[in-house]
């Protein structure tokens, strides 16, 4: 499990953050002058192209939106009333979903009854106010649950996703860093509690499981797995048109044989022909590094693996995002002194890549890059201590 403990970031009221290129200049919102807590910033576009962005603090979880493809933001809103301990790393940070409708919905953690105990909220409101936040898991008293993913269909159903440790109900014989996956599905019509179904036991329990939506509006999802030989590769699970889950289908061979917590999850694409896009992390026997590799029938034939990166400079925590026939996948390398940012990019669906240019480094703690798209164009987003948030078209 990750011993994981506040880093603080003390954003001034006014910062400017000057980028090269392409990139234009980002003004912080002057009016949030809290800590931002391990550099986990988390944005999305809504329908009409606004961008709105959570922010965790110490004791809040705050958002603010941009107009102007985030280089200015309005006045924060703090979501959560009352102080609660909020809780986030880099591998486990607040997610933010906006549904078809305009809804904005909202997951995050605070230590509670348990660590990172998942709260859900919302607003129906265009981000005027949010609704009490309530605790997505029914047995939060006795379970802990985070790596909390959130996906939202075209007719408004969320679905939730999270990684739990009652999964001991179900297999007592499990090892060490070995949980239960779990997920709800609800309307947003729905005021009901959430309910908790039982997705898959034997997940890797700090790797952040990938999720992505299908053609057909179901969910995929990638995630690393515990296998019976002790070898966390990972697999492909996607639910079925009657909403039951297929069975997890490995997508992986690396053969890493590890007891312990890679804390390394993947990250999954899906185009609109249907095609999975798929990078990940692996120290196995066969293969040391991240790769990208892709299937056009969920995984029962794949592409060879495609390394990622300078080898000798620690490339990590791939992302990716297809949006037509444009996949660009980014990751950071660290070469001893500072984080700098990298890319490739295809415009035939993945057949063939060129290398991309991101002027974006860090000698300070930071975050995992993310891309995110507003349909029309592919955004990073990156968060470090000294620079803070950057958001860049790329």
């Amino acid at each position: 499990m990750h011993q994981h403990s506040p880093i603080h970031l003390l954003l001034p009221l006014l910062t400017l953050l000057f980028l090269n290129s392409c990139q234009t200049t980002i003004i912080e919102s002057n009016q949030l002058h809290n800590k931002i807590l391990r550099a986990t910033v988390s944005v999305d576009f809504a329908p009409d192209g606004r961008l709105w962005r959570l922010t965790p603090t110490q004791h809040a979880i705050y958002i603010d939106h941009s107009d102007d493809n985030g280089k200015t933001y309005k006045k924060p809103i703090r979501i959560n009333q009352a102080d609660q301990k909020i809780s986030v790393w880099p591998e486990n940070p607040a997610a933010i979903k906006i549904s078809p409708s305009g809804r904005i919905n909202i997951l995050y953690y605070a230590d509670k009854s348990q660590k990172s105990t998942s709260f859900f909220s919302y607003s129906d409101d265009n981000g005027k106010s949010f609704s009490t936040p309530i605790l997505i898991s029914n047995q939060a008293k006795t379970a802990m649950h985070y790596m909390d993913k959130m996906l939202v269909d075209n007719k408004d159903n969320t679905y939730l996703f999270w990684h739990d440790t009652r999964h001991e109900l179900h297999d007592k014989k499990q090892a060490d860093g070995v949980l239960s996956l779990y997920y709800s599905k609800k309307s947003a019509s729905d005021p009901s509690q959430f309910n908790n179904q039982l997705l898959s036991t034997g997940v890797c329990s700090c790797c952040r499981t990938a999720t992505a939506m299908s053609k057909e509006q179901t969910p995929v999802l990638f995630a690393r797995m515990v296998f019976d030989d002790g070898i966390r590769d990972h697999a492909l699970i996607r639910m079925n048109q009657d909403g039951s889950w297929k069975k997890p289908h490995r997508v992986t061979n690396d053969n890493w044989q590890i007891e312990a917590c890679p804390e390394h999850g993947p990250a999954i694409a899906i185009d609109n022909n249907n095609r999975i896009h798929l990078t990940w992390f692996t120290l196995g026997n066969k293969r040391q590094g991240i790769f990208y590799r892709q299937t056009d029938d969920f995984g029962i034939t794949l592409s060879e693996p495609m390394p990622l990166g300078n080898a000798n400079h620690l490339p990590s925590h791939p992302d990716v995002l297809a949006l037509q026939n444009r996949v660009i996948i980014v990751w950071k390398e660290f070469d001893g002194e500072q984080t700098t940012l990298h890319s490739k990019e295809s415009m035939d669906a993945g057949k063939s890549w060129i290398n991309k240019t991101i002027q974006l480094k860090s000698k300070s703690n930071n975050s995992h890059p993310k891309l995110i798209t507003n349909t029309k164009d592919i955004f990073l987003s990156w968060a470090s201590k000294i620079q803070g948030h950057q958001l860049i078209k790329l």
